[in-house]
């Protein structure tokens, strides 16, 4: 249903294959949580998004008393299974900016590299480096330059992480994510290099995801699950697969969890600040303003 406007939100989750084995967040049975209103499309000046949900958690169950309002986006904002030929992620995040999200949660699975990691293992990576080649729209949202240092918040990661050990084993809270391109795997030498490059974990959506996040000026996480080993690392196993429908609701109520523990009024947290403003006779200059 296309909607003209767009409902204020300070929460966004971005679901993605870590979410996708359920419906969410329905099927995750976490308590006081409620869709408002769901199959939201909007007009971005990228396009139409994807369906989008509202919902709310009731403040009797959130850690400030206060009901949390989160806008839903399933799977990237992608139409398909590759984000390429479309720009789906400057869509959610259009949208994003302007509900006023300011606390962004992005879950997916992961290949593993590192010899540490296992599938059905959690991480919540540290950093990350970008093998992509798809063209960013990161100044149609912000005219600063962005610095790239402490991507992950960590107030909000804090909170993720306590939450995440209560459903899994082993969550892992630093590593490397080499972002390649969708919808493929990676090669058994490109496995070879991206571990030269000292990438523990691959997958395809945290970049643009992590820049738009501080370009909006919001905090950002991401937690993935491990489903596989990557491509080459066991010759005769080919695409080892953790169950998405297993990992499904455990990874929702983290996420739904953590956001019922932000106090908002207690969150001191420096995102927002981590750019460089250019003064005005520079962006003159570069026609940039």
């Amino acid at each position: 249903m296309l909607k003209k406007e767009i409902p204020r939100a300070l929460y966004g989750h971005i679901g993605g294959s870590g979410t996708w084995g359920c419906d969410f967040p329905e099927e995750v049975l976490f308590e006081g949580v409620k869709v408002l209103e769901g199959s939201l499309e909007f007009e971005t000046p990228f396009g139409k998004t994807v369906p989008m949900k509202l919902l709310e958690i009731d403040g009797e169950y959130t850690a400030d008393h206060n009901p949390k309002l989160i806008l839903d986006v399933v799977f990237h904002g992608w139409n398909g299974l590759s984000p390429y030929n479309e720009l789906w992620e400057e869509r959610v995040f259009w949208v994003f900016q302007q509900a006023g999200v300011k606390f962004i949660i992005a879950d997916g699975t992961v290949a593993c590299i590192n010899p540490l990691l296992e599938v059905g293992d959690v991480i919540v990576p540290s950093d990350f480096i970008d093998y992509t080649k798809r063209p960013y729209q990161i100044s149609k949202f912000t005219k600063d330059i962005l610095q790239m240092t402490d991507i992950i918040c960590p107030n909000l990661k804090r909170i993720l992480l306590k939450q995440a050990q209560e459903y899994f084993g082993h969550v892992f809270s630093n590593g490397t994510y080499g972002v390649y391109e969708a919808p493929r795997l990676e090669s058994a030498a490109e496995t070879n290099k991206f571990y030269h490059d000292h990438c523990d974990i691959l997958g395809h959506t945290m970049m643009p995801e992590a820049a738009l996040a501080r370009a909006i000026g919001a905090c950002y996480v991401p937690l993935y699950f491990v489903s596989s080993y990557a491509e080459g690392l066991h010759p005769h196993e080919f695409a080892r697969v953790g169950d998405w429908e297993h990992c499904a609701s455990y990874i929702g109520n983290t996420v739904l969890g953590t956001f019922a523990e932000i106090d908002e009024k207690r969150f001191n947290c420096s995102c927002a600040k981590k750019r460089i403003t250019l003064p005005d006779d520079i962006c003159k200059r570069i026609r940039m303003r």
